[in-house]
């Protein structure tokens, strides 16, 4: 029937059953084992006698935890019995229990083999099984879970165990375990498989906990304190615990996996000795390494020299953690019993006991991997165990008032995902092993909170995070300074190559008669040389600054985030008294010493550095500004002096992080009111508070008894979960514990109830200790808001504090910005200690408003200034070309307008103040645009002077902005009524935008060298910035139209603030627009400045279309030809005309310019002469035409190269569009080109035509740039 391979090699058998092949399997493996303990011990003997004889022996190789030494082939044979037993018992338990659960009818048959089942397992054990009768019959009579309760009865999980924890190749412990087997073999509860008398739960439970005994300090005594200095291979470890796993995972009913962690056999297994597999992988190594250099036989395990078990101990301790996983998940309310165990001094029925001799090795194990140290994935893992563990905490109902919590047990067991009521029976024994955990009963749950919340364990959980948080914190820091040296660096050389480039051109003037002397031809080579030296490095540090990039966005930030998510899934847990300590261990190893304090020293060392720094530049732009909201901005590698802002910077990063990431609403609420609460407390002098033990739980008003969890907080009104060690000891009695020191069982707060005093006091007037005493102004909201606006040397961080500030405002309440931010709730009358005179002299500044811009008395001047500052930070000025000349340009920040809007939504009052201060910032903006004609005239080096008019028009519809844009293309078109025109309603522009962890990255990435326009000519340059300034002005145009309009508050508390979509929902004109996986909000630009971007667009011209005749006498036409394309013959009436040349198709044509418009007419033929039809005509402001100089011998005919610009997709007739040319979207503004070659008799009359029809271009675009100017001056302050 059956045909198996048999463990013994070379063996064949018609008829082996399972059960034979198990014992077999066990029999063989028993032998191995015995024999690599004999050999070993004779090893050592003879190790012995060599050192007490010859002194020839090496003593570490007796004393030190080392490898069995395994020849390959045992080592094969034992992984392969390992996995084999562990196979069969598995499958014999899944067949056998399928016939339970199915109600099968020959279940009916085994009371009646209950009694040959039962002597037939004595005489296995015995060793006097007769495979050839007795097993065959069991076999065949299909007995229950004969097989898997043999394999549990010999004991083999244990000896899995043994082996791997070396205990099996250790003589004397081998006897004490034979003896613990021989004992456990006479008890009663392993025969649970066939008396029906004997509860199953009761007898597993008497045997895992009534067989251990603790010592004096509660601790069980187990042999794992012991380690054997003789381990097996890896190979084998891995194999046992992968076999261990498989027997938890893959069991069935709950009986069997009872057998499986029964004895604390797994809590040994647990306590696997890694440390002595790390000892024994280092003395390997070691021997190894002197076996080589000695020229001594091979000593490595195997035999042969064979190195792979030193890369298999990895593979160990993944393996290892995965075990533990599997042993997690199938923690529930019936197993737990396994896990967590109780000293006898403990009464079950007091669920308020003290819970701190309770031992959970499991949760004890798991927690040493949670070190930053190990590998990644051991880790996530360990964390992952950690939290399940804590979910069972807090998952459950509450302990119902004067009830037993043993009474209510069956009310919060809850079996998961199966239903047992098909069954024929109700033994609980015989139920499905759920799959996954279940609800645990209060008073477990209670347990596991205790221990779990020890001040030791929670500091074990969070230092991993908090370490590692750190070490990412120094890698960004590190990114930063790498960033500002190359950038330096570049901006030197680009610096030298425009230095040479403007000295070689200077000298090609000056040698202009062609004279060159031996020393001038020395410099001009030189300065090639120099050039070309500063190529090189340029394209050094490029690539240098490429590989820093991409680093610190694929590895750095992915990790910063990773360890932001592991802090907040274990918050989000909710766990009370378990958060209350995490957060306050993360304000002195992370908040403190890696955001707040360097900021503040930032400040303190930059500020004085400003001050000393010459005043050689060109004057700010905004000089007529707030007082002391906006100062000359420093560009990054502007100097070389300038002050290290790395880590600064890096503390920027640190509060954007946090607050997109974190959830957590009492961390973020404290932590907000440590950067922007206008008051603070003198840390050094707040009292610190003990807590013995941190408070688990709590009774209601009802009388029941929860656990502090975040779900609880809701629950309670008026009560306050998050106390901090507050309530819990007297004021009088914080000296006293002070004085004692604290314990390693102390929660010690120090930082947080305080701040919780001053967050409550604000929010709502009380606190649990009374107002707070003893506050001075905060320092660090002024540091924040000085790098808002830019003062005391901070603009280098104003960018950076933008992303950090709308974290918050977007992620915390309305309430709550209200009174931690704005103040709204501090009382005029509380008094409180100012800064000493130096500090307060060189920080704070009650100048904070212009005396032009008043504001109503009810609106707090705490507003006011924070306002003020945000809306400094909405545009500012920056030198943007660092050359011969330093240029300022205005750049706008749409993440600032976006936090404004947000706080706008809030109160009324923002609205009131931030109107004003924008209308004032655009008014400032706009004159900065008017004076860029005679800025542009400080850089003309030629005498043609250039009309002041065309020179603003040049600015906005010439192709001077950023990444070669015209002004027009950073609009967004839409539609209106009418279908048949793009722009018959104003065009919008991007206003705000959401932030995002990756943008506030690519920021601190941003290539500044980049900006540095790398041309010697300072027209351009000057060009490019006016460019630029101009798209930023007309964003402050339209975001002070928008904030003016307001926003439905009620709106966006309905809808719930989620960034963009709920201010475009809440604002009439504004729309929400996507691109490059931003969000951006969108508002229309006022109608002057739509006007005049598109006016031409718009112009019904001179009533003409294709094919109207016009009168071509006086005129002045042009006579010339234009190639004639198949799409383009409908165009021409009289084709007669046309002239073949070479395969091209030619047509006399006459080129006219009437009303400002360019037109191409054919000559009509017949009784109209003098008369031309219409074939194309476009508005000359749309035209730009070059003169091409053509010598050819063989004609003297000269092309005039006649380009249109428009933002419309279709095309004038006759022209055709550049390859190229990207598809035009819908939505975006983009400027279609399309050309035409329009070729003349020969060059004089070219030069005439070219020079007509540039004059006529220049005069409408003199007068449209006089249009922009008044434009610009309307808004005049």
């Amino acid at each position: 029937m059956f045909k198996r391979i048999s463990p013994r090699k070379g063996r064949m058998t018609e008829q082996l059953s399972p059960l034979e092949e198990i014992q077999e399997c066990i029999r063989e493996l028993n032998e191995l084992v015995a024999c690599i303990q004999k050999a070993e011990l004779d090893a050592c003997k003879k190790k012995k006698k060599m050192i007490n004889n010859n002194n020839n022996g090496r003593r570490d190789e007796i004393d030190n935890v080392r490898y069995l030494r395994i020849d390959v082939q045992v080592e094969d044979r034992m992984v392969e019995l390992i996995r084999r037993i562990a196979e069969i018992a598995v499958q014999e338990e899944q067949k056998s229990s399928s016939v339970w659960l199915r109600g099968d009818e020959k279940s009916s048959t085994m009371g009646d083999t209950e009694t040959k089942d039962n002597n037939t397992r004595s005489n296995s054990v015995n060793g006097h099984n007769d495979k050839g009768d007795n097993a065959a019959v069991l076999w065949n009579h299909g007995v229950g879970n004969v097989v898997f309760e043999y394999f549990c009865e010999v004991n083999v999980v244990s000896l899995f165990i043994n082996i791997a924890t070396g205990f099996a190749f250790t003589d004397q412990e081998r006897q004490d375990a034979d003896e613990m087997d021989d004992d456990l073999q006479t008890q009663d509860s392993l025969d649970i498989s066939r008396n029906d008398s004997i509860d199953t739960n009761d007898a597993v439970a008497s045997s895992s906990i009534g067989n251990i005994s603790f010592d004096s300090q509660g601790l069980p005594h187990s042999r794992v304190s012991f380690t054997p200095n003789r381990l097996a291979t890896v190979r084998i470890a891995i194999q046992v615990l992968q076999s261990m796993s498989i027997l938890i995972q893959n069991v069935t009913m709950s009986t069997s996996l009872y057998l499986i962690l029964s004895n604390n056999k797994v809590n040994e297994l647990i306590n696997l000795p890694l440390d002595a597999y790390a000892a024994a992988e280092k003395y390997q190594e070691k021997m190894n390494a002197s076996s080589i250099n000695d020229h001594h036989e091979d000593t490595s395990p195997h035999g042969h020299g064979s190195l792979s078990h030193l890369g298999e101990y990895s593979e160990l301790t993944s393996i290892f953690i995965s075990f533990l996983k599997s042993l997690t998940m199938k923690m529930n309310s019936e197993t737990l019993q396994f896990y967590l165990t109780y000293p006898s001094s403990l009464s079950a029925s007091n669920e308020h006991s003290d819970f701190n001799q309770i031992q959970f090795p499991l949760y004890e194990r798991a927690l040493e991997f949670c070190n930053p140290d190990v590998d990644s994935f051991v880790r996530v893992t360990a964390m992952n165990l950690c939290l399940n563990t804590l979910r069972l905490a807090t998952d459950g109902e509450p302990l119902p008032p004067n009830n037993n919590d043993d009474d209510s047990d069956d009310d919060c067991v809850q079996t998961s995902g199966h239903n047992d009521t098909a069954l024929h029976h109700d033994r609980p024994d015989r139920h499905r092993n759920p799959g996954t955990t279940s609800k645990l009963p209060f008073r477990e749950r209670l347990a596991i909170s205790h221990y779990v919340c020890h001040p030791s364990r929670v500091q074990n959980l969070s230092a991993g995070i908090f370490t590692r948080l750190a070490s990412l914190c120094g890698k960004v820091e590190e990114t930063i300074r790498t960033l500002d040296r190359i950038d330096r660096a570049l901006s030197s050389c680009f610096m030298t190559v425009d230095e040479c480039a403007r000295e070689s051109s200077l000298d090609g003037v000056t040698q202009s008669d062609g004279i060159q002397s031996k020393g001038e031809g020395t410099t001009k080579s030189s300065l090639k040389d120099q050039e070309e030296e500063a190529q090189k490095k340029i394209k050094l540090l490029q690539s240098e600054r490429i590989r820093v990039v991409k680093r610190f966005l694929g590895d750095t930030v992915s990790d910063f985030q990773d360890e932001l998510f592991l802090l907040e899934d274990v918050l989000k847990v909710g766990l009370v008294p378990l958060n209350e300590q995490i957060i306050e261990m993360m304000f002195p190893t992370v908040i403190y010493p890696l955001v707040l304090t360097p900021l503040h020293n930032f400040i303190k060392q930059n500020k004085r550095s400003v001050a000393e720094e010459g005043s050689d530049l060109e004057p700010d732009p905004f000089s007529d500004r707030f007082e002391k909201h906006m100062s000359r901005p420093i560009s990054r590698g502007a100097s070389p002096s300038d002050s290290d802002s790395s880590l600064a910077k890096a503390a920027l990063f640190v509060i954007a992080s946090i607050f997109h990431f974190i959830t957590h609403k009492e961390l973020l609420q404290l932590l907000m009111t440590a950067l922007l609460h206008p008051l603070t407390p003198e840390i050094s002098n707040a009292c610190t508070i003990v807590q013995t033990n941190p408070d688990i739980f709590f009774v209601d008003e009802n009388g029941y008894t929860h656990i502090k969890t975040d779900a609880g907080v809701g629950k309670q009104e008026g009560m306050t979960l998050y106390n901090f060690g507050r309530g819990t000891i007297s004021k009088e009695n914080v000296g006293k514990f002070k004085s004692k020191g604290v314990v390693r069982r102390d929660c010690v707060f120090v930082f947080c109830p305080i701040l919780s005093d001053i967050f409550e006091w604000s929010l709502t007037g009380t606190t649990l200790n009374g107002v707070p005493e003893n506050l001075t102004s905060n320092r660090y909201r002024r540091t924040l808001l000085s790098c808002l606006s830019g003062t005391d040397g901070m603009a280098e961080l104003q960018s950076l504090a933008v992303y950090a500030i709308d974290a918050m405002v977007s992620t915390m309440s309305g309430e709550v910005l209200n009174c931690i931010i704005f103040g709204k709730r501090i009382l005029k009358e509380v008094e409180f200690r100012s800064f000493d005179p130096e500090q307060n002299g060189e920080l704070l500044d009650s100048n904070t408003t212009s005396h032009e811009l008043a504001f109503s008395t009810s609106i707090s001047q705490h507003m006011v200034e924070f306002i003020a500052s945000m809306c400094v930070s909405v545009i500012t000025a920056a030198i943007s070309y660092d050359g011969k000349f330093r240029l300022w340009s205005l750049r706008y920040n749409p993440i600032s307008a976006h936090a404004i809007l947000r706080m706008c939504s809030i109160d009324p009052s923002v609205k009131e103040i931030a109107t004003k201060f924008i209308h004032y910032r655009r008014n400032q903006s706009g004159m900065f645009i008017l004076k860029t004609p005679s800025r542009l005239d400080k850089y003309a080096h030629d005498d043609n002077e250039i009309d002041q008019k065309l020179k603003m028009d040049k600015v906005f519809f010439e192709a001077f902005c950023e990444g070669d844009k015209f002004v027009a293309e950073h609009l967004i078109g839409r539609h209106g009524s009418n279908n048949e025109n793009l722009w018959d309603s104003p065009a919008m522009i991007a206003v705000a935008k959401d932030g995002s962890i990756f943008q506030l990255a690519k920021q601190i990435c941003e290539d500044i060298s980049a900006k540095h326009l790398v041309v010697h000519d300072s027209v351009e340059a000057a060009y490019h910035c006016a460019a630029n300034s101009a798209v930023s002005h007309i964003q402050l145009d339209a975001f002070s139209r928008l904030i003016n309009e307001g926003i439905s508050s009620q709106k966006v508390q309905d809808l719930g603030y989620a960034g963009v979509s709920s201010l475009a929902l809440s604002m009439p004109s504004a729309l929400e627009f996507h691109k490059s996986g931003n969000n951006f909000l969108i508002s229309p630009i006022s109608d002057k400045f739509s006007e005049l971007l598109f006016e031409h667009e718009n112009s019904s011209g001179l009533g003409l279309q294709s094919g109207d005749v016009i009168k071509l006498v006086e005129r002045k036409p042009f006579p010339c030809v234009c190639e004639i394309t198949k799409e383009n013959e409908a165009l021409i009436m009289n084709g007669g005309t046309c002239i073949i040349a070479d395969g091209v198709k030619w047509q006399s044509l006459y080129l006219l310019i009437m009303n400002d418009h360019l037109i191409l007419a054919e000559p009509v033929r017949g009784e109209s002469v003098g008369y031309g039809r219409v074939v194309t005509m476009c508005p000359s402001l749309s035209i730009v035409a070059e003169l091409y100089g053509i010598q050819d011998k063989e004609s003297s005919a000269q092309r005039v190269l006649l380009t249109h610009l428009s933002v419309k997709k279709d095309i004038p007739g006759l022209f055709s569009a550049e390859k190229g040319e990207d598809t035009v979207s819908s939505e975006e503004v983009r400027i279609s080109r399309s050309c035409l070659d329009v070729w003349f008799e020969d060059y004089n009359t070219a030069s005439k035509a070219h020079k007509a029809i540039c004059s006529r271009i220049f005069k409408a675009r003199i007068e449209r740039g006089k249009r922009i100017t008044e434009a610009l001056s309307c808004q005049k302050i």
